[in-house]
C-alpha cells in the first residue's frame, strides 16, 4: 500500500512539473491595463509620480517575456520597474497563467532653457518570442528657475538690503529654505508662479518684508512642486513646523494681496511685532489645505479682508499670545476630512507658560462681517486671562458655536448663530455654503446673504460689488 501512495504522489509531481513548465508557444497577444500612460506637468529634475501599467496573461500557459524595454534607451527620460526588477531594459520575465505583473514608471525632464511647456514622448515595448506590442509614454514638461536655500540680501554690499523680484517667464521652485535677509525686499509680482519643494519654506527676517502681489482676477498661486492631480488638494506637501512663509517678529511691512497659498503644512506664521504698522496685510487671498495651522498669528498686528482660511488639520486661525487683528469679510471654515479634527476653525487667546511660568498680554480683536464654520460643534475657542487687557468684538458675524449664550454686546452684535439649511434649499446643503464640493462662496439661501453691516469693502474676493446696504456676511458677495 505504501508503494502505492509513493507511485500516486510521484505522479501527482511530474504532473504539476509538466503544467508549470507548459509555455505559450504561439503569438501571445497579452492585456494592458491602458494603452497611454499621461505624466501631467513635471518640473525639469523634479521626478514625477509613480505610475502603473498592469500586464495580463489570458491563456492558460506560462508567456515568457523576451524583454521589457524603453524605445531609446539609456537616453530616456523614463525608469523602469518591472515586476520587481528595475531597469531601462528587462530580459526574461515569465507570467504564469491567467496572472500578471505591474511595470512602475517614472519620468525625470532634463532642462532645456524655454519658457514654455515641453511634451517627452515615447514607447514602452513588450516583446515576446513572437510578437512585440507597446504602450505610449506621454509627459509634460515644464522648466523651471531653482532656488536651493538662497538668501535674498545685499547683493552689492552696501549694508542696506536690496530690493528682489522675483521672474514671470518661467516658474520658480524653492529647495530648503531660503531667507529674504536683513532690510531687503522681495516681491512676487502679478504673473508669477510660485513652487515649494517637500520641506521647503521662505522666512523674512530682521526688518525684512515680504510682498505677495498678485493682480486682481490673476491671483499668485503658492503651491507644492507636484502637480499631478493627485496633488491637487492634498496637504502637507511643503514647509515644516516652522511654517511655509515665516514672518519673523523683526520683520516689517509683509503684504499678501491676491493670492492663494495651498497644500502646505502651515500657511503663514506671524511672530511677535512690536511695530504700529501692521505686520501682515491679507487682502482678496486665500489660504486652503494646511495640514496645521492656516494663520498662526503669535502678539502679531495683522490686518485681513476679502480672505478665506479654509480645510486645516489644527486651527485654521490661530491668534496667540496677544496682539491686534482686524478681519474683514473673511470667511473660516473648517471642513478637514484627511484624519479626524478635535481643534476649533479659530483661536483667540493672551496667555502663554515658558520653563513653568504664565505670560499674559494684551489683545485685542475685531471680527466684521465675516463667517467662522466648519463641521465640529464648537468652531471658536475663546481662552483669555482678563488680567491684562482681552478686547475682542464678533460684529455681524455668521458663527458655529456650542452655546447660545451671544447676548453680550460687549463680544458680540448682531450674530447669526449656528444657523439651519432653509426650508427651500436642496436636500444635504449646507446652509452657509450649499455645496461645499464648489468652495466656499454662499449660495441662494445662505444663512450669510444680506446679514452683513455696511461696508467700505465694496468688492468680493472675485471683484463682485457688494450690496451697499446689507452686504453678505464672508468673503463672497452671492451673484445670481
Amino acid at each position: 500500500m505504501r508503494k502505492i501512495l509513493v507511485f500516486i504522489g510521484v505522479v501527482i509531481l511530474l504532473f504539476t512539473a509538466c503544467r508549470r513548465d507548459r509555455v505559450f508557444s504561439g503569438k501571445a497577444q497579452l492585456e494592458f491595463s491602458t494603452d497611454t500612460v499621461f505624466f501631467d506637468t513635471v518640473f525639469t529634475t523634479v521626478g514625477s509620480l509613480t505610475e502603473r501599467i498592469k500586464i495580463f496573461n489570458p491563456y492558460s500557459e506560462t508567456v515568457e517575456l523576451t524583454s521589457v524595454y524603453l524605445e531609446l534607451g539609456s537616453a530616456s527620460n523614463f525608469k523602469l520597474n518591472v515586476d520587481g526588477t528595475p531597469g531601462k531594459h528587462v530580459n526574461d520575465v515569465t507570467i504564469a497563467p491567467f496572472d500578471s505583473i505591474f511595470v512602475f514608471i517614472e519620468v525625470t525632464v532634463d532642462p532645456n532653457g524655454g519658457t514654455t511647456p515641453m511634451v517627452i514622448e515615447e514607447k514602452l515595448i513588450v516583446q515576446t518570442k513572437e510578437n512585440s506590442q507597446n504602450v505610449d509614454l506621454v509627459a509634460w514638461g515644464q522648466d523651471a528657475y531653482f532656488y536651493p536655500s538662497i538668501s535674498f540680501g545685499d547683493a552689492d554690499g552696501n549694508g542696506s538690503g536690496d530690493q528682489w523680484v522675483l521672474p514671470v517667464d518661467k516658474p520658480i521652485v524653492f529647495y530648503g529654505y531660503s531667507v529674504v535677509d536683513t532690510g531687503s525686499v522681495l516681491t512676487i509680482p502679478c504673473g508669477a508662479r510660485v513652487h515649494f519643494h517637500s520641506n521647503s519654506g521662505l522666512i523674512v527676517g530682521h526688518e525684512a518684508s515680504l510682498k505677495i502681489l498678485g493682480c486682481e482676477g490673476d491671483p499668485i498661486i503658492i503651491q507644492g512642486d507636484r502637480l499631478e492631480d493627485f496633488f491637487d488638494d492634498a496637504p502637507g506637501q511643503w514647509g515644516e513646523l516652522i511654517g511655509g512663509i515665516y514672518l519673523t517678529q523683526t520683520s516689517i511691512d509683509n503684504e499678501v494681496r491676491n493670492a492663494i497659498i495651498k497644500n502646505g503644512t502651515v500657511g503663514i506664521i506671524v511672530d511677535s511685532n512690536t511695530n504700529e504698522n501692521p505686520s501682515l496685510i491679507l487682502e482678496n487671498t486665500q489660504i486652503l489645505n494646511m495640514s496645521f495651522f492656516g494663520l498662526l498669528a503669535q502678539d502679531a498686528r495683522v490686518e485681513a479682508k476679502n480672505t478665506v482660511i479654509a480645510n486645516c488639520g489644527d486651527h485654521a486661525v490661530a491668534l496667540r499670545y496677544g496682539g491686534d487683528y482686524l478681519f474683514e469679510h473673511c470667511t473660516f471654515a473648517n471642513f478637514w476630512s484627511e484624519n479626524p479634527r478635535s481643534k476649533t476653525a479659530l483661536l483667540i487667546n493672551n496667555q502663554f507658560r515658558v520653563d513653568g511660568i504664565d505670560y499674559v498680554r494684551d489683545f485685542n480683536a475685531r471680527f466684521d462681517n465675516s463667517i467662522i464654520y466648519g463641521a465640529l460643534d464648537e468652531e471658536v475657542e475663546i481662552d483669555g486671562d482678563e488680567s491684562e487687557p482681552f478686547n475682542y468684538i464678533f460684529d455681524h458675524c455668521v458663527l458655529k458655536r456650542d452655546t447660545n449664550e451671544l447676548n453680550d454686546p460687549v463680544h458680540y452684535e448682531a450674530i447669526v448663530l449656528n444657523p439651519f439649511p432653509a426650508a427651500s434649499a436642496g436636500a444635504g446643503q449646507n446652509p452657509v455654503f450649499g455645496d461645499l464640493s464648489k468652495g466656499y462662496e454662499i449660495y441662494d439661501f445662505s444663512a450669510a446673504r444680506d446679514k452683513g453691516k455696511a461696508s467700505t469693502i465694496v468688492t468680493d474676493l472675485e471683484g463682485n460689488t457688494r450690496s451697499d446696504g446689507s452686504p453678505d456676511i464672508g468673503a463672497y458677495e452671492f451673484i445670481p
